[in-house]
């Protein structure tokens, strides 16, 4: 397994004759101090730059603990039919906001022809599990109601999200077949890290290891299907809505993903699969980078657009 050649490094590597960069988790007040000053740094890399081809609308949505903020992106080609996305962003249930998600989150509303929804979910070390979830959950309630329709999202709707944000859309689709969640007709599982079970301590991943801490400081729901859905019954499985799971090569998180698939599938679930040959994680929130990562990404868009489109 390598590098799809054409992906290209930016932004520039650091000056190898640098220190290391180091990123301090072992105390709540590390977490929290390492947190902000990485979440400045995503966004200066990532955003703020508009997205072209889609009009935009900033809403307020309420949740169970406040509210959180939302931006909806409508493709100036126009929509025929009834349908939205509800895209959760990546970034370790730490980083990422409306910014760092807004080509993706445009890009997938130009390829599906359909208004996203892309939400800015609470984030750890200040919020952990369950918020994310829990916001997530009442944005979609919300959305699928009369308010939804005023901001002009009705109909069918999929869930979609990449890393941690496609963790919080397997999760969504666990509690609707619960019945604590409005049921989506699609969803779109883009390389979610679905065991969680033990702690990954690895030194020379310190990011990982303080995204994990941080998201989940209570060792006990580590087992939880929400947190891990591999360890999701068959039953829960089964009634999955039809799923994309796309999993990128290069991946840690692979070997994880593969056994959810094939657990997923033993149960009857409605499941494919799209392996990102050549690819890393996080290659969505960088098709600019790499012409096989904007097919694989445009693939996959179009998949949950048809996906809404089957249900109507």
């Amino acid at each position: 397994m390598r590098l799809d050649p054409d992906f290209v490094d930016a932004p520039p590597r650091r000056d190898p004759s640098a220190p290391p960069e180091d990123f301090p988790s072992a105390t709540p007040q590390e977490r929290l101090d390492t947190a902000r000053r990485m979440r400045g740094a995503d966004t200066g890399q990532f955003g703020p730059v508009p997205a072209p081809g889609v009009d935009r609308q900033e809403i307020e949505i309420p949740t169970r603990a406040g509210s959180i903020r939302a931006r909806v992106y409508h493709p100036q080609a126009g929509v025929d039919e009834p349908g939205f996305v509800v895209w959760v962003h990546g970034g370790g249930f730490v980083l990422g906001d409306l910014d760092t998600s807004e080509h993706t989150a445009a890009e997938l509303a130009r390829t599906a022809g359909l208004p996203v929804v892309s939400l800015h979910y609470r984030r750890a070390p200040e919020h952990p599990y369950p918020a994310a979830i829990e916001d997530a959950q009442d944005a979609v309630r919300w959305l699928t109601g009369p308010d939804g329709a005023a901001v002009g999202v009705t109909g069918p709707f999929a869930v979609a999200g990449d890393s941690a944000g496609a963790s919080v859309s397997l999760a969504l689709c666990q509690l609707a077949t619960r019945g604590e969640c409005p049921r989506p007709a699609f969803a779109l599982a883009a390389y979610p890290d679905v065991d969680h079970v033990e702690l990954r301590a690895a030194a020379d991943n310190q990011i990982g290891l303080l995204f994990e801490r941080s998201y989940l400081p209570d060792d006990a729901v580590r087992t939880d299907p929400l947190v891990s859905p591999v360890l999701a019954a068959p039953e829960v499985l089964a009634d999955l809505p039809p799923t994309l799971l796309l999993i990128a090569e290069l991946d840690a998180f692979r070997d994880g993903e593969e056994a959810f698939a094939e657990r997923a599938r033993a149960a009857g679930a409605p499941l494919s699969v799209l392996t990102a040959n050549g690819m890393p994680h996080g290659f969505l929130d960088q098709t600019w980078r790499s012409p096989v990562a904007r097919r694989l990404a445009v693939a996959a868009f179009a998949a949950v657009g048809h996906g809404v489109r089957e249900a109507r």
